[in-house]
């Protein structure tokens, strides 16, 4: 009696479940990788501080190009789709890549890989000072960047911060600067 009393608790259990539905498994397209010349040495730099940091990025499967961005005023925009390769549009907009500083391009294109290669949304949050806490920012390509024109008593040059904001972005626990309040 008590193996039949065991089997039938058995079948209702499991007829009280939902019944299990396969996963889809999405499209892939193959594997393709092109970047314009002007664009590989950003993509590289990401990739070294990846490599420098233990973190296994592929970055073999991306498309980089200039173009227009959906978005009015955005200077790069990241496509993912399922099963696709991450797409990147730079625009063609002259203020957001031909006329600022490699800094700035860098910032640019690591932001972009960010969103494309680390999953990473834009984050608004500042530090005391008004600058930005995070290279994922939604506006400012010029967080480490240097400037033409002195602006109030903004620090001109803000190559030093270029440290921080690489450990950030591959790292968003990365410790507080102690620039951040000054």
């Amino acid at each position: 009696m008590r193996p039949a009393l065991v089997l039938s608790l058995l079948v209702l259990a499991l007829s009280c479940q939902s019944p299990s539905q396969p996963t889809p498994v999405p499209a892939t397209e193959p594997a393709q990788y092109s970047v314009p010349a002007e664009v590989e040495p950003y993509v590289a730099i990401f990739r070294d501080m990846a490599r420098q940091r233990n973190m296994a990025i592929q970055a073999d499967n991306l498309i980089i190009t200039f173009g227009k961005t959906t978005e009015v005023g955005a200077c790069g925009q990241c496509l993912l789709e399922t099963g696709k390769t991450p797409r990147i549009t730079l625009s063609t907009d002259p203020t957001c890549w031909k006329q600022v500083s490699t800094n700035e391009r860098e910032c640019l294109v690591l932001h972009e890989l960010g969103h494309c290669l680390l999953k990473r949304p834009h984050l608004t949050t500042r530090f005391p000072t008004g600058m930005y806490a995070s290279l994922m920012n939604p506006d400012d390509i010029g967080v480490y960047a240097t400037c033409i024109y002195p602006l109030d008593t903004d620090v001109c040059d803000k190559r030093p911060r270029r440290n921080y904001y690489i450990d950030e972005l591959f790292n968003p626990t990365t410790p507080v600067p102690v620039w951040s309040n000054q």
